[in-house]
């Protein structure tokens, strides 16, 4: 008995082995049928793994830099290296410094300037307002803030007791603006309370 169990545990083993070569073989055979079609693919995963990691440093970089010139401008406004760096590194913040600097002085040019920027359409939207404060000549078409200019101007309105006047403006506020139901108080009360 115990020699036919050996007999079968070597058959039982050689079938095991035939069957791990035949596998290798296989294998071998599909490697060999389709080995341009996984070098490439491997070497355009390593390819796009590269340019993805480059692309990740340099955008890292990019931002280092600017952050580390934005930090410049702060401590000295005057800084021209650091206001060149900034606006060809990262030209949003240099919208942003530009923008902050602009109401701090009052600059009516750099406003205007930044009022048509298509970059940045919330700024371009706040410069609209800003050059609506700053010079009354200039009806601003802000399309974040028309409510809020609106409530302005009849509020100003009001003060001056042209109530029909200040209500046209109070309805030309949209129902979902946030500044209606400060306009419908104003309205009410007509600026007195």
């Amino acid at each position: 008995m115990g020699l036919k169990e050996n007999i079968q545990a070597v058959k039982e083993e050689m079938s095991a082995e035939e069957q791990f070569l035949e596998g290798m073989i296989k294998g071998e055979r599909f490697f060999k049928r389709h080995k341009n079609t996984i070098v490439a693919f491997v070497v355009i995963l390593v390819l796009g793994a590269g340019g993805y990691a480059l692309s990740d440093f340099l955008h890292q970089n990019n931002l280092k830099v600017s952050n580390a010139a934005h930090q410049e401008l702060i401590k000295d406004a005057n800084n021209q290296k650091a206001l060149e760096i900034l606006k060809q590194k990262n030209p949003k913040l240099y919208e942003m410094f530009a923008f902050e600097t602009a109401i701090k002085k009052g600059d009516v040019e750099t406003l205007k300037k930044l009022a048509t920027s298509k970059e940045n359409a919330i700024l371009a939207d706040l410069a609209t307002y800003e050059l609506s404060q700053l010079d009354k000549n200039v009806i601003s078409k802000s399309e974040l803030l028309g409510g809020l200019v609106l409530l302005e101007e009849g509020y100003a309105l009001l003060k001056e007791n042209k109530v029909e006047e200040a209500r046209l403006k109070f309805t030309q506020i949209e129902a979902n603006s946030p500044f209606k139901q400060i306009a419908k108080n104003l309205e009410h009360y007509q600026g007195l309370k």
